[in-house]
């Protein structure tokens, strides 16, 4: 158990390719085993089948050969009661006139040369008829070859039997003899008129009927009288014979001799009662069994090692995206919530995988949002606030004391100091004192009054400012402290590019649904994709190219990308142009409304 238990830790432990692998290999062992033991139970039931098909081929094989015997036997019956057979005879054995005898010898002969031709198919190789005088022939070359003692037995057995078929073998060359007493038949009278033979060539017979068995290879035939061969195929002796006709099992089976194999089958021919043995190299069935095995274990190994490459090459491309994904997550978390650049798409993708990184893709983009709206835009909102001071100081004792000096500047009558003191109160005061990030558009101007009052009083005559907007806008919610860092840019360059009197102007409309900022002053330009420029680091953001920086950074964090800053010039005017969506204070609102 504990064991068990050890593993199955292990396999938790184990990386998802190596689980997956795991699954594909036990899966693909189950798929063997079962497929061999199919394979086992599938070559049993070939063997049988196998064995019941070619025992039956074998066994059609000796029908064949009674057949082809009993087309003999019936020819042997069609000459003797021939009429011209009958009365052929019947002359040449009641005369001596040699022209009768010869004009039925001539008769005899024809009669018996068609009958050959017509029976050929089934073995016959010569016909012999003899009668009281000579003998007819169609083949006198086997006549001539066969024994004159042997003949003489056999037409001594064919008078015992009178008239019934006789067969006899002539084991030498594989020949049977068929012979038959011929009588006479009109009247009854069956007087003897002489002896028919039919010699039967059993070689062809064997190979026509052996022809369904020939698949298997050279096949041997071995016929029985009893138990003394009468026929037997060449190859074989009569050692192999007797060997054979011994150990052969009755209906069939499998016999070694001399170190071959053979499939075997031992039966009767039909009729004659004579045993026969087919035999076929058993050898050439179980070489195609082998090769059918070796085929299909062939192509199973190649199935599973297909299986294995493709499952491999799968598992790759699912495993590259959950790599990937896992990489995202570690870059993510260690720079500062951070996405990599991925060259795969998933946007369009729709599976599992596919939408992992969708809704990673998408949480992530929330959290970076949210950072950069609950973090960054309050260091930014700081950061704007803390400009306008080089160190902070204890905002009471330094209103105390501004408005002290303005006090004693009225006293002494010198409104200028006055109006100089107490634009530089309001502007600290707004500028230390609100955490808001957003303000209505008219105490964002009044605070831009109050700058520009003070650059006024210094420059004098040189600078002229003036400000234009439709006082329904009051109540417009700005981004704070968007206008006076535009007006400082202003006054900075105008002012030094310039030595004649420099207009700055304010301009505050609506377009559609947003509220346009114009911040316009004459002689100076802005330099071709300034903002870019500043964002990508290509130009270095010192002094006023931060602030312009921080503004187009928390309108965007505010509002949306479509929102910011933006430059253009005209001939004589650099404009710097704030472009927010149009919120007044008669709408119900909220900050967090634009905080995304």
């Amino acid at each position: 158990m504990k064991i068990l238990v050890k593993k199955l830790d292990h396999l938790k432990n184990m990386t998802l390719e190596n689980k997956l692998l795991s699954i594909i290999f036990a899966n693909i062992l189950g798929i063997l085993l079962i497929a061999f033991m199919g394979f086992s139970i599938i070559s049993n039931a070939y063997n049988r089948q196998l064995y019941k098909a070619v025992s039956g081929n074998l066994t059609i094989s000796a029908y064949s050969i009674a057949n082809h015997l009993k087309n003999i036997e019936t020819m042997s019956s069609v000459i003797i009661s021939s009429d011209i057979i009958q009365n052929s005879l019947s002359e040449i054995n009641s005369t001596n006139d040699a022209i009768i005898r010869s004009k039925n010898n001539r008769q005899i002969n024809q009669s018996l040369s068609n009958y050959y031709q017509s029976y050929r198919s089934d073995g016959a190789v010569g016909i012999a008829l003899y009668n009281h005088h000579f003998v007819n022939w169609t083949n006198s070359v086997i006549l001539n070859k066969t024994d004159t003692d042997f003949l003489d037995h056999i037409l001594e057995e064919t008078h015992l039997k009178e008239g019934a078929i006789v067969w006899t073998m002539d084991e030498s060359r594989n020949m049977a003899i068929l012979s038959r007493h011929v009588r006479k038949i009109d009247n009854l009278s069956l007087d003897s008129l002489g002896d028919l033979l039919i010699f039967v060539d059993l070689d062809p017979i064997v190979r026509k009927a052996n022809a369904a068995v020939t698949t298997y290879g050279d096949s041997h035939y071995l016929i029985y009288n009893h138990d003394r061969p009468v026929y037997t195929t060449k190859a074989i002796d009569q050692d192999a014979a007797d060997y054979f006709f011994i150990h052969v099992p009755e209906p069939y089976g499998v016999v070694s001799y001399n170190g071959s194999g053979y499939f075997a089958v031992k039966n009767e021919i039909p009729y004659y009662q004579w045993t026969y043995i087919n035999l076929i190299p058993f050898d050439r069935i179980t070489h195609s069994i082998t090769v059918v095995c070796w085929l299909i274990t062939t192509i199973l190994l190649t199935g599973v090692t297909l299986t294995i490459f493709l499952s491999r090459w799968i598992m790759r491309h699912i495993l590259r995206d959950f790599n990937l994904l896992s990489k995202k997550m570690e870059i993510f978390s260690s720079t500062e919530l951070n996405l990599p650049p991925v060259e795969t798409d998933y946007s369009q993708r729709k599976d599992e995988i596919s939408q992992l990184h969708q809704h990673f893709d998408t949480m992530a983009k929330e959290i970076q949002n949210l950072v950069k709206t609950n973090y960054v835009n309050q260091i930014l909102n700081r950061d704007a606030q803390l400009k306008a001071l080089k160190a902070q100081i204890n905002p009471h004792f330094l209103y105390n004391t501004l408005a002290s000096v303005s006090w004693r500047a009225k006293a002494l009558k010198d409104e200028q100091i006055s109006a100089m003191v107490e634009s530089l109160s309001t502007l600290l005061r707004a500028t230390l004192n609100n955490n808001q990030s957003l303000v209505t558009l008219s105490q964002e101007l009044m605070l831009a009054n109050c700058y520009m009052t003070i650059q006024k009083i210094r420059f004098e005559e040189r600078l002229n400012f003036c400000i234009q907007y439709d006082e329904s806008l009051d109540q417009a919610f700005v981004p704070a402290l968007t206008i006076q860092p535009l007006l400082e840019n202003a006054v900075h360059y105008g002012m030094e590019e310039i030595a004649e009197t420099c207009e700055i102007r304010v301009t505050v409309y609506t377009d559609s649904n947003s509220l346009i900022i114009r911040v316009s002053n004459e002689g100076s330009f802005f330099e071709e994709h300034l903002l870019e420029k500043l964002q990508d680091g290509s130009r270095q953001a010192r002094g006023l190219g931060i602030g312009l920086l921080n503004i187009n950074q928390r309108i965007q964090l505010l509002f949306g990308e479509s929102f910011g800053l933006s430059f253009e010039n005209t001939e004589t005017t650099a404009v710097a142009i704030v472009t927010i969506p149009l919120k007044t204070g008669e709408n119900t609102y909220a900050e967090d409304d634009y905080c995304r």
